[in-house]
């Protein structure tokens, strides 16, 4: 079935893209043993996490629409992170995943949401800190995610949430809900 994955995935997505699913993959499956998280679940979401990252944004808005993907307007609106809900559905419908752990950490690894499953937020900083990954306080949060996984999610949202606001960009309210979630539950 792995091979199906990274065989089907090499075939959809860019040569770069692929190799930051198969980074993420990997950096998943560290963090999973670290925290006891399942490995395989770990696995599969890291590598299919991107999987509907290889079609243009107008290509992912119609399989929206053909796998009954609702897109409010702040979604349209921040048309990168549309690939995350579609790419649970094409998990699921083209990649014949059935776990619905797997599929949620995969809808919610861009914009997270409130109260996220350990495997949630694996995938969510596995995406972050993937060695191809290059950004003003990377490191910082590579190194916080192997000492206190909930304070890596807490400083990811935060780079997130700073990022988008320094560009004026939509900040998704998923986001601020995972980060108001966290802070109200003293993570």
């Amino acid at each position: 079935m792995i091979d199906n994955y990274k065989n089907k995935l090499k075939s959809t997505l860019s040569e770069k893209r692929y190799k930051h699913s198969l980074g993420v993959c990997d950096e998943a499956v560290k963090l999973a043993e670290k925290y006891g998280a399942d490995t395989e679940k770990a696995y599969t979401a890291g590598i299919l996490h991107d999987c509907a990252k290889g079609y243009d944004t107008d290509e992912q808005i119609k399989l929206c629409q053909k796998y009954g993907v609702v897109l409010d307007d702040i979604t349209l609106a921040c048309k990168p992170v549309i690939h995350a809900p579609l790419g649970a559905k094409i998990a699921k419908a083209e990649y014949g995943v059935n776990d619905k752990d797997v599929l949620d950490a995969i809808m919610c690894h861009t914009v997270a949401k409130e109260n996220m499953s350990l495997l949630d937020k694996i995938i969510y900083i596995a995406d972050m800190i993937e060695p191809m990954r290059d950004f003003d306080g990377v490191e910082e949060l590579r190194k916080a995610a192997y000492e206190n996984i909930d304070r890596a999610f807490i400083l990811g949202l935060k780079q997130s949430i700073v990022f988008n606001a320094q560009k004026n960009k939509i900040i998704h309210p998923n986001t601020l809900s995972a980060w108001n979630y966290m802070l109200m539950n003293g993570k």
